[in-house]
Order: C-alpha cells, then structure tokens, then sequence
C-alpha cells in the first residue's frame, strides 16, 4: 500500500518528507513572477567589482569568490548567471513562438539596438572625448570606423582599441572588455533556433540527446563543437545549455534553497576533484532558480531591464574614471563608475531598447495584412 502511495506521489509531482509538493520551475512559471530583472541587475555590478583591480592596474582587494576558494572569480561568476537565465529564457521564447522568423526577429531586437548604440557612442562620443590624438586625426581613422563595423559582426575578432584612446590608463587600454561574451550569445541563440526548427526543442528526449552528445563532444573534441569556435565560449555554451535543460524539464527542476545547500556541500566536498567544475555549475544553476523562483518577490524594477545596458556601459565607464582619476582604488572606479554606466543604461533602455522592443510583433502584423490584401484580391478577382 505504501509502495502504491509513493508512486501516486512521484505521478503527482515532487514531494518532501511530509507529502509536502516541491515547489518546481514550472510553478514559479506559472505564478507569473521572479526576480530575474534583479538577478541580472546585480550580475552586470557584479562584473563591474570584479573587473575594477585590472583596470585600476591590479591593486587593491583579492575578489571576495577567489579568496572563498570557489575557483572562479566575481566577472565570469555573474557572466555565467546571466548564460544560464539566457538559456532558460532563450528556449521558453521560441517553445512560446515555434516561428523561426519571429523568434530572430525578437533575438535581434533584444541584442542590436543597445550594442549599436553603445559601439556608436564609445567610437564616436567616449573615443573623441579621451583620444591623445587630434580630433582631426582621431575622426580621420580607419580604425575608428573599424571598431564598430567589424565589432557588429559579433564575430570571432573583436576589436578591443580604439587610437589614442585609454592608452595612458594602469593597465588595459580596451575600450569595453564585457562584449567578448555576445558572439558567444548569438551562437546560442543559433542553437536554439537550430534545434526548434528540428523539432528537438519540443521533444524532451530529443532534447537530452542533443544536450548529451553536445556535452560529450565538449569534453573529448571541445574544438570541435559545432558553433563554438573559441575555447572560451565552451564554459558559457555549457551554463546556457544548463538553462535549456531546465527549461524544458521545468516540471521536474525544484527550485527551492534546501537545493542550493545539497549541491553547494556537494561541490565543497569534491572541490579538489575533476569533477568540482560540472557540480559547482549544478549549484549556481540551482541558485539562479531559487533566487528567481524561492525568494519573495521584489518588484523593484518595474520600471525597465537595465541589466544589459549597464552590462555594455560599465567597462567604457570604468576606463574613462581610471583616465580621469588614476590613481583611485578599485572600490573609487567602482563608486564613480557605476552611477554613470547606471545612468546610460537606463537611457538605453527608456530611448532605445523598450521602443525596439515593441516592435516585435511587427512580422505578424506584415504577415496579416499581406494575407488580407491577398484574400481581397482573391474576392475581386
């Protein structure tokens, strides 16, 4: 009899100790909110502490994560936080769509326009502003021009310099070190794509084969990935896939903290194994899910997602302080620089990211009215 319970149990969903259902992904999903505005939010300031040491020359604080031992420091500790959410996200957009054409159509709109206009600004407006060069000569340039249409490609090489520009600054003179990660989004975004069309989005089992086989491949000919040519896109291919797994097994994924702490002492006890990397993953992504799904609910930014604004702006922010004030700590770039990346991105979003966000539906609505012009002309004929 208490076989035949247990298994009614398991059909009925995730239960704890006292037949007490588990909350899962699905459920927060349902319950229409999280706290992933936030999340990001504070990934993206994250990034902006863990890169202040290396662009105010290297001085100051060891990052909080590398002191703690958790092999990784605080800038690709909250790059992978935002692969995973992407992941999770990117796949539930197209499994809402199933339409190749409005899915690119979203994806595009979500990347371009702030990238656009931060590639724009940092060449023509930041990049003019802090040359050592002659305006004349600076604007002259073929490099200028370089940056943003080789950059837009969101291709293998990026170009990191523009002339004249931070050449005097304590360490790097990159203009914006974060956007090494965006052609490793839009590959994923690819894949996504690739795999909806295919019919392996909506196919659970599909889906964990091609996962599995991606994996697998990743481990034994990891230059050989289709659609990740660098080594260093292999980690944020693995946390977005995390993601998709999560998504689409969103009925069986809990989201609670006891989560977090099995996995989290799970990866401290095997932290001096090769296995430590693939179960601290597990951990991060179960803290993605607990802070978005078991933590009450903070609607504190309501008012627009600024986390991918100030994820551009907080490196060219950064720099221009370390320009400006050379000889700041790390935690003097990081109270000046924020406010003023914060600044831009909620521009960014209120001027330029929500206005192109709205047209999203804007295929649909082609699409109707070229099938209504074409039933009209039917009629008349």
């Amino acid at each position: 009899m208490r076989a035949r319970e247990w298994l009614s149990g398991l059909r009925g969903g995730w239960r704890g100790p006292a037949t007490r259902r588990v909350a899962t992904v699905a459920d927060g999903l349902a319950g229409g909110r999280d706290n992933f505005l936030l999340l990001r939010l504070l990934a993206a300031s994250l990034v902006i502490y863990g890169h202040a040491p290396a662009i105010t020359g290297g001085k100051g604080w060891p990052d909080v994560f590398v002191w703690l031992g958790w092999g990784s420091y605080s800038g690709d500790l909250a790059v992978n936080v935002f692969f995973a959410v992407s992941g999770f996200m990117i796949a539930g957009s197209y499994l809402r769509r199933r339409h190749l054409g409005d899915f690119l159509w979203a994806r595009l709109l979500r990347i371009y326009p702030a990238y656009l206009l931060c590639l724009l600004g940092t060449a023509f407006v930041l990049g003019a502003a802090c040359t050592s060069l002659p305006l004349h000569d600076y604007y002259g340039s073929h490099e200028v021009m370089r940056y943003v249409s080789k950059n837009v490609q969101l291709g293998k090489g990026l170009v990191w310099d523009l002339p004249g520009v931070f050449t005097g600054n304590p360490k790097l003179a990159y203009v914006n070190g974060s956007i090494w990660t965006l052609p490793a989004e839009v590959r994923m975004y690819l894949w996504v794509a690739l795999a909806g069309v295919l019919g392996i989005l909506s196919r659970r089992w599909c889906c964990h084969l091609l996962l599995a086989v991606l994996f697998v491949c990743g481990l034994l000919a990891p230059a050989h990935v289709p659609l990740v040519p660098l080594a260093s896109f292999l980690r944020l291919a693995g946390y977005f896939a995390l993601g998709v797994f999560c998504c689409v097994n969103r009925e069986r994924i809990p989201t609670g903290w006891w989560c977090v702490a099995v996995l989290a002492a799970l990866a401290w006890l095997l932290h001096a194994t090769p296995l430590y990397p693939f179960v601290f993953a597990l951990a991060l992504t179960a803290f993605v899910f607990a802070f978005g799904y078991a933590s009450p609910w903070l609607g504190c930014l309501r008012f627009g997602d600024y986390s991918y604004g100030l994820y551009l702006w907080g490196y060219p922010m950064q720099q221009l302080v370390a320009q400006l004030a050379p000889r700041l700590t790390p935690a003097g770039n990081i109270l000046l620089a924020w406010p003023l990346a914060m600044l831009l991105a909620v521009l960014s979003w209120h001027l330029v990211e929500r206005p192109a966000l709205r047209l999203k539906s804007l295929p649909g609505a082609m699409q109707a009215k070229a099938r209504g012009m074409f039933a009209r002309i039917r009629a008349g004929g």
